[in-house]
């Protein structure tokens, strides 16, 4: 009787949250314009999240250009919260997950997608357009179980859209509540470096899926690209389990990965991570430099919600701190030769 009521009640504080469904079958109208139509109408009957918007327009940016690579600095003082935010297991345990329907903020509704995600808007947004894609239930952030509708999102959203996961230990600020992230393409410029033949190293395929090494980067990316769902999420899989073992580390290695299906294929952005934040972000008073590497700042946007580190950030700064929460290359060639055969032209750091 208790599990009954509680199932009830769990449809029915979904029900108050739904403001559109998408189940893949209705096509029309597809999911990017249900969620630019959701962003409209939450930004009119939602204060927070129109607040949370009109503060993009007072973000500062600037480029640097480092060895070999771009990173765009964002000044985002919204961002506070998830830069700063205490991951570790004792202060998760003891805050309210603020992905879960009956702590979500009054106001806020999404998009029912294939029953059994809501696509949020982001109250914190980086971009024009930030979402949020949480399981409707409470479970741990954990890649390898949600490889397929992650690869799904991918294909559903389409081009001009890039999907993002952060592993629990490197960037997610609820590691407790599964969640993706969609934000628009091209806004991140790992997105243009990677498209650069000459920044691309084949070293192994598997099954019509080949692993680049992204060169001159300043930090570790390893790029999948396939033409078929199942290949490309088997290889994703089977390259999380291999790196567990070469770190021989009983959890989910610490990954950021973005994601996005254009001209029939997918394409995965991988970078695998050896800390969550540099040494700079625990140290005190003025050394301190508040940056907390999640997957949009594996992807080029640092994001600072400090104006004195975004006035003094420079790339003899920056660069550090990409190698220092970069795993390096040797782990990953490893992981990806013990479950692919190396290509003729594999090449090792």
């Amino acid at each position: 009787m208790h599990g009954d009521f509680k199932r009830r009640q769990a449809r029915r504080l979904l029900g108050e949250r739904v403001h559109h469904e998408f189940n893949g079958r209705d096509t029309s109208p597809g999911l990017p314009d249900l969620c630019v139509s959701l962003l409209t109408e939450q930004k009119l009957t939602w204060p927070f999240l129109r607040d949370g918007y009109k503060s993009l327009n007072r973000i500062r940016e600037r480029p640097l250009h480092c060895n070999g690579f771009s990173v765009l600095l964002q000044h985002n003082p919204g961002r506070m919260k998830s830069t700063m935010a205490r991951v570790n297991e004792e202060d998760i345990n003891r805050r309210k997950c603020f992905l879960c329907l009956h702590h979500l903020p009054e106001g806020q509704k999404g998009i029912l997608y294939r029953g059994a995600y809501l696509i949020l808007c982001n109250p914190m947004p980086v971009f024009s357009a930030h979402f949020t894609i949480a399981r409707t239930d409470h479970c741990p952030q954990a890649i390898s179980e949600h490889v397929s509708i992650f690869l799904r999102l991918m294909a559903d959203f389409g081009p001009g859209w890039t999907i993002l996961y952060n592993g629990p230990k490197c960037g997610a600020s609820a590691p407790d509540h599964f969640h993706f992230q969609a934000v628009p393409s091209g806004a991140m410029p790992i997105q243009k470096e990677i498209l650069m033949k000459e920044k691309l190293a084949p070293i192994a395929h598997k099954d019509g899926v080949v692993f680049y090494r992204v060169k001159d980067v300043g930090r570790e990316v390893i790029i999948l690209e396939g033409d078929t769902q199942a290949a490309v999420g088997s290889c994703l899989t089977s390259f999380v389990d291999s790196l567990k073992k070469v770190l021989r580390v009983k959890e989910e290695p610490m990954i950021n990965v973005a994601g996005s299906y254009e001209q029939a294929k997918w394409r995965l952005a991988i970078f695998p991570r050896s800390k969550h934040r540099p040494d700079t972000f625990f140290k005190k008073g003025p050394a301190r430099i508040a940056v907390s590497p999640a997957v949009i700042e594996m992807g080029g946007v640092l994001v600072t919600p400090f104006a004195r580190d975004f006035e003094r950030l420079d790339a003899a700064a920056v660069e550090p701190i990409y190698d220092e929460v970069s795993l390096k290359g040797n782990s990953v060639e490893s992981a990806i030769h013990a479950i692919v055969r190396p290509t003729a032209y594999s090449t090792s750091s």
